[in-house]
């Protein structure tokens, strides 16, 4: 693994990233940063010096006065020749396996992985290691499937508004909130 030490300003967001750390998290990674300095380098692919993995250690080098002022603005970098598909399919993977992805950002990624005909949906399936109902949910984009809907057997604790009108008649009596625009 070959590790070069850059100038932060040379780097840039990738448009698919598909994570996202919440302040109080943010101000950990940044102690620690502070604390211990760069335990891995961030992941970049070489043509377009986007950032595949590290981004938000990225941020904090760039806006944290204690690790500006020790780094001088030089951070590691391991640089990666691959193309925009395979940096997209490496950020997933690499994210995936520590549990940091948000759900709609994965299936922008994956839809666009489709799109780019390199993977066949199988293939997404064993190299992000979700089950086809996972992919499924990704790649419809709502995350919540209404499927079957008017086939569904639904209690009469919960009838979804948008239940068809057949559903509506099986269940006598339907308790809406207390709401007038309902």
């Amino acid at each position: 693994m070959k590790i070069e030490y850059v100038d932060i300003n040379s780097l840039k967001e990738a448009p698919w990233r598909a994570t996202h750390v919440l302040r109080p998290d943010l101000n950990v990674l940044a102690e620690s940063m502070a604390e211990y300095g760069w335990l891995s380098p961030i992941i970049v692919r070489s043509k377009t010096s986007e950032i595949i993995d590290g981004f938000h250690r990225w941020l904090i080098a760039k806006s944290d006065k204690t690790v500006v002022k020790r780094d001088k603005g030089l951070i590691p970098v391991q640089f990666i020749n691959c193309d925009e598909t395979e940096a997209m399919m490496l950020h997933l993977r690499l994210n995936r396996g520590r549990g940091d992805l948000v759900a709609k950002y994965v299936s922008h990624i994956v839809k666009d992985l489709v799109r780019s005909r390199r993977y066949k949906e199988k293939d997404l399936v064993q190299l992000l290691r979700m089950s086809t109902d996972e992919l499924d949910l990704m790649l419809d984009g709502t995350l919540l499937k209404a499927r079957k809907i008017a086939e569904h057997q639904y209690s009469k604790a919960w009838v979804p508004v948008e239940a068809p009108a057949n559903i509506k008649e099986q269940v006598s009596f339907i308790e809406r909130p207390p709401n007038k625009d309902r």
